[in-house]
């Protein structure tokens, strides 16, 4: 994984500790949902703080590593289980999630890089541990971890 182009800002670095306490702990898979979100707020130029009708829908195998990344896309957009604003279906193969705005056309689909994930389980098996495997993926740039579609 590349690790060298990308810049924690101090936004981000609360982000990740947010996301870490809710989820319980860092790891590479609540990771990658927080920067789902945040690059679907980014594009959709929307701001979770306002409560502008952001939903998502995560589509994961729902077996650990994998539907950690609910918890990321959860912490970093505000789309809960509880606001109705996040839908979660089965996969069996890919990690994606489709965003959107309510009563406007902008969608926009993140789908996790498969080799990152055949990587990231590759060096779980190899004893990384979580939080090294979190950090290079909060370094790695969006374009080797996500193809990011606007279907």
């Amino acid at each position: 994984m590349e690790t060298k182009t990308l810049k924690i800002d101090a936004d981000f670095a609360k982000l990740i500790e947010k996301a870490a306490d809710l989820h319980g702990h860092l790891g590479p898979f609540l990771i990658i949902g927080v920067r789902m979100g945040n690059i679907a707020k980014r594009i959709l130029n929307s701001n979770a703080e306002e409560n502008n009708g952001l939903q998502a829908t995560a589509k994961t195998p729902l077996s650990t590593p994998f539907s950690c990344v609910i918890d990321g896309i959860q912490t970093a957009t505000q789309c809960t289980i509880g606001n109705q604003r996040l839908k979660i279906e089965t996969s069996e193969q890919e990690l994606t999630a489709l965003f959107r705005v309510h009563d406007s056309d902008k969608v926009l689909k993140i789908t996790v890089n498969s080799k990152i994930v055949d990587e990231l389980m590759n060096m779980f098996s190899e004893g990384t541990s979580n939080e090294d495997l979190a950090w290079k993926i909060a370094y790695t740039p969006e374009d080797t971890l996500f193809t990011i579609e606007k279907p």
